[in-house]
Parts: C-alpha cells; sequence; structure tokens
C-alpha cells in the first residue's frame, strides 16, 4: 500500500524511529545507505579522490581491469561522445591518468563509483565466500546509474540479476515509477519541517540526532535530484 497524503508524516516518524532502533543491529547496512553518492553528485577535488580511491584498492583491481579491458575493446558499449565527456571529466578533476594505468582504467573506476563504498564493503569480508553474485549484482547497478546519466541503457550482458534466484529482474511500468514518486516527494514537507527543527539544534548531539539529520539529508537530496530530472523531461 503506498504511503502519501495526510499518512505521510506518520510513515516518516514511524520510518525514523525504526532505523534508530535497528541500526546498531545493522550498522554496515545503514551506514552504506546514508553514504552512497554518485558522479553525478560529486566533481573536483572529490571526483579526484574517489576516483584514485577505486584505483589503488587491491580488493578492485580484477573487477576494474575487467572493464577497462571492454571498454579499450572493439566492441566497447560506451558511445564515442560519453567516452569523451568521461575524459573531459576525469580531466578537470585533475586525476593522474598516466600514473593510474592510462584512460580505459579510470574510466571504468568511474563507471564502478555509484556503488564504490558497498564494493569495498563487500570486497573487505575476506572471510566471507561466494562474494562474487553480490559484487556482479553491486557493478551492474552501478554501470546502469553511471549510464543513465548519459541517456544510456545498460548493455544485455549487465541486466541486473536476483542473487537468490539468477532471473533478471523486470522493470516496472512508467505509470507506477510515476505513483511511486509521487508518494516519495508526499513526505518533502514533513523532511523540510524537521530540517528547520534541526537546524535550531546545535551539531555536538548525540547520535540519534545525528542519525535523523543525515537521514534527512539524504532524502532532501534525492528530492531534489528527483524534482531536477522531473523538470527536464
Amino acid at each position: 500500500m503506498l504511503i502519501g497524503g495526510a499518512y505521510a508524516p506518520l510513515f516518516c516518524f514511524l520510518f525514523i524511529r525504526w532505523i534508530v532502533k535497528t541500526e546498531s543491529n545493522f550498522p554496515c547496512v545503514f551506514v552504506v545507505m546514508l553514504d552512497m553518492e554518485t558522479q553525478a553528485q560529486v566533481s573536483g577535488t572529490e571526483l579526484k579522490v574517489r576516483i584514485e580511491k577505486a584505483l589503488t584498492e587491491k580488493g578492485l583491481k580484477k573487477l576494474i581491469t575487467n572493464l577497462e579491458k571492454e571498454l579499450n575493446g572493439e566492441h566497447s558499449f560506451l558511445p564515442h561522445d560519453v567516452e569523451t565527456q568521461i575524459r573531459r571529466e576525469i580531466a578537470s578533476a585533475g586525476v593522474a591518468v598516466s600514473r593510474h594505468g592510462g584512460w580505459y582504467r579510470c574510466i571504468a573506476a568511474y563507471l564502478l563509483l555509484p556503488r564504490l563504498e558497498e564494493l569495498l564493503a563487500i570486497k573487505s569480508m575476506s572471510e566471507e565466500k561466494n562474494i562474487a553474485p553480490i559484487v556482479q549484482k553491486l557493478r551492474n547497478e552501478a554501470l546502469r546509474e553511471s549510464l543513465s546519466t548519459f541517456g544510456l541503457e545498460v548493455p544485455a550482458r549487465y541486466a541486473r540479476t536476483s542473487s537468490a534466484t539468477g532471473q533478471t529482474r523486470v522493470r516496472i511500468p512508467r505509470e507506477q515509477k510515476q505513483q511511486l514518486v509521487e508518494n516519495f516527494l508526499d513526505a518533502l514537507p514533513t523532511f523540510e519541517a524537521l530540517h528547520d527543527v534541526l537546524g535550531t539544534l546545535p551539531k555536538n548531539t548525540n547520535l540519534m540526532v545525528k542519525q535523523i539529520r543525515t537521514l534527512v539529508k539524504r532524502y532532501l537530496s534525492i528530492a531534489n535530484r528527483i524534482q531536477s530530472v522531473a523538470v527536464h523531461e
């Protein structure tokens, strides 16, 4: 059942309370959810730091190398104009391309940025077995998000699959997606009010308030991106 209208404030309150209660049980998931960023949100020094972080992490070396080979091959899935635009962004950020293995290695790292933190977290779990399906899923999601920035569809070979069933996930119809967006934005006034209240509180508050502050910031960031996309459609 979709939550919206007069029920949006209650939903937001219960959602925040649930996160606060369960955060101690799922700290990694909570942190990853709040810290996710994409290269579309960053630029300059921050983009440089994130790309170089991906390139220097040993756990991502094989993943980046495999993607680099596809990008530098005869059947690259990147159109020339998109590749040129990405190169321009990387160069503008000040990434030392030659020092990090060349353009295609840097582009591969760039395309993985939307799921960088999650990939690093999974790769650090060296004691865990059978993480390959999770890594594949995160890679595909990163590519999908990066390519969508340029209005591109992810290639069929990178179709996201469920780690449990191996079945390709079906996209929801446009009407349902629109309804979901509308209900998501129904909560905007509540989160804006929360933002105003949080602005009156000192920054050195307890952990719960800090978590709520981060959640509100994340929600408003997503809402702004959704509204921005809607304006340009």
